[in-house]
C-alpha cells in the first residue's frame, strides 16, 4: 500500500476509534465527561494529522498536529491520574499548570511526550494489576506508537534500509497502533454493554 493511501486508511481508523469516546462524552457527566472529551480531542486531532499528511500538508501535520496530539494524550494521562486518585484538582487548573509544560515538550519532540505519557499509564497499570484494564491496554497502544516513531528516525537516518517495495515501516507500525486503539475501544464498549455495566466501564477509570 502506498504511503498516501496508508495515511488515508489511518485517518479512517482513527475516526472509527473516536466514535465511542464521542458517544461517551454525550452520555456522561462531570469529570468523566471531561475525561472522555479529552480522549475524543486527542483521537480527532490525530485523525487530522493523518488526513493532512494524505492531502500533502506534511509540514503542518508532522510539525504541528502530531506533537499536539501527543501533548493532548499526555494531558489525558494526567487528567486520568488525577481522577483515579480522586484528588481535588480541577481539570481547568491542571490545564493552566500543564499547558506550558506540554508546549515545551512539543518543541522537544513527540517521542519525549509519548514516553512521559507512557510512564503515567504504566504506573497506573502496575497499580491496577490487571492486563484487562484500560491503563494497561492504552500503554500497549503508546508503546506501538513509540516504536513507529523510532522506526521513522532509524529509517530517515539510514540505519534501517528497506527496499521501495517495503515502504515506510514507521508509518506501517503507526497504522498498527491505530488499529489496536480502535479495536480496544470498541471491544471494551461492546463488553461493557453486554455485561450490563455502566458505560464508563468501557474506560475502566479506576
Amino acid at each position: 500500500m502506498l504511503d498516501s493511501q496508508l495515511y488515508l486508511v489511518n485517518g479512517v481508523v482513527a475516526l472509527l476509534a473516536a466514535a465511542i469516546p464521542i458517544y461517551l462524552t454525550i452520555r456522561l457527566n462531570n469529570n468523566l465527561r471531561k475525561l472522555t472529551a479529552i480522549l475524543t480531542i486527542f483521537i480527532l486531532m490525530h485523525a487530522a494529522y493523518c488526513w493532512l499528511n494524505y492531502f500533502g500538508f506534511g509540514l503542518l501535520s508532522d510539525g504541528v498536529f502530531e506533537p499536539l496530539s501527543a501533548a493532548v494524550l499526555m494531558f489525558f494521562g494526567i487528567s486520568y491520574y488525577e481522577i483515579a486518585k480522586q484528588e481535588k484538582v480541577s481539570i481547568k487548573k491542571m490545564a493552566v499548570f500543564c499547558g506550558p509544560i506540554a508546549l515545551l515538550f512539543v518543541f522537544l519532540g513527540t517521542i519525549i511526550l509519548l514516553l512521559g505519557t507512557l510512564s503515567i499509564f504504566v504506573w497506573l497499570a502496575a497499580r491496577s494489576k490487571d492486563i484487562r484494564s484500560f491503563q494497561f491496554q492504552i500503554s500497549i497502544f503508546i508503546i506501538i506508537w513509540i516504536l513507529g516513531g523510532v522506526a521513522d528516525i532509524l529509517q530517515d537516518s539510514g540505519i534501517i534500509v528497506l527496499s521501495s517495495m517495503q515502504g515506510d515501516i514507521g508509518l506501517e507500525i503507526h497504522f498498527a497502533s491505530l488499529v489496536f486503539l480502535s479495536i480496544m475501544i470498541w471491544l471494551r464498549f461492546y463488553y461493557s454493554q453486554k455485561s450490563g455495566n455502566r458505560t464508563i466501564k468501557a474506560l475502566d477509570a479506576k
